[in-house]
């Protein structure tokens, strides 16, 4: 078959069309593509600060001679009541301890009867009860009570001779004082009721101040977790900070090796 025959026109025209896009070609710039960076592979994370407490809750008393807050014998108990004892208005739990053992006339140990611990439980009890406590736990064991109330409803009852030491933690419905996520990283110390979190960042010395956490069942686990701007932490404690943005990421062994695996994932 012949070859068809095209127009001069049609063949101007073409021309022209393959000039202009050469043209347009040649003015613009180069474009290569950019290769990813270790930034745009991670995984974006929203920094999130806390805006940190009123001072005023962070207060506590100071212990004088004489007060019934000596009971609470261990200093992190010590600390906690006498931040009970400066928000009368908040809830707290706390455990009542009784001695087990009386002393007789030849100075001997002798363990009080059942009777006996049960009257005096009661006499405890009932300090409790007429102070405005309503939430009182007894147990199998005869030689403590738990009573979730406020510092004046239990100071009473913390006075007797019958309580030898005393503990106290958060109450479960008294979010509000024992949010430890709300504190800055430098009002952890302040709070009696939060403890530090301190963790290895970029998995290396120095050990630094993270956070704080209400949990009271620290392990020595190593785990990892990733801060709220994208650094890996590791940490000893089993626990991770409360504040927010933080981001668990579980166990810091490797299952194959059993070494430490950290920062790569």
């Amino acid at each position: 078959m012949g070859r068809a025959l095209v127009s001069p026109e049609i063949r101007a025209a073409a021309g022209w069309l393959s000039l202009a896009l050469a043209c347009a070609r040649a003015g613009e710039p180069a474009r290569t593509e950019a290769p990813p960076t270790e930034a745009r592979l991670e995984r974006k994370t929203e920094i999130v600060e806390p805006v940190g407490v009123d001072p005023s809750l962070l207060v506590s008393a100071e212990l004088t001679p004489g007060d019934v807050e000596a009971k609470c014998h261990a200093p992190e108990y010590l600390a906690r009541c006498l931040q009970a004892r400066a928000h009368p208005q908040v809830r707290f739990t706390w455990t009542l301890v009784f001695d087990e053992y009386r002393t007789d006339e030849r100075g001997d140990q002798v363990a009080y009867t059942e009777a006996e611990q049960l009257a005096r439980r009661r006499r405890v009890m009932d300090r409790l009860q007429a102070d405005g406590a309503r939430e009182i736990h007894t147990y199998s064991k005869l030689w403590s009570v738990l009573v979730v109330a406020t510092h004046p409803q239990v100071r009473g009852a913390m006075a007797l001779p019958e309580v030898r030491m005393v503990s106290v933690s958060c109450a479960d419905d008294d979010r509000e004082f024992c949010d430890c996520g709300r504190l800055r990283v430098d009002q952890c110390r302040a709070h009696a009721f939060c403890g530090e979190v301190h963790g290895y960042p970029h998995c290396r010395e120095p050990l630094t101040l993270a956070g704080c956490t209400r949990a009271e069942g620290c392990t020595d686990s190593m785990s990892r977790a990733r801060d709220p701007r994208g650094v890996m932490w590791q940490f000893r404690s089993g626990c991770y900070p409360d504040q927010p943005g933080w981001e668990p990421l579980g166990s810091a062994i490797d299952m194959v090796t059993g070494e430490p695996r950290c920062p790569g994932g």
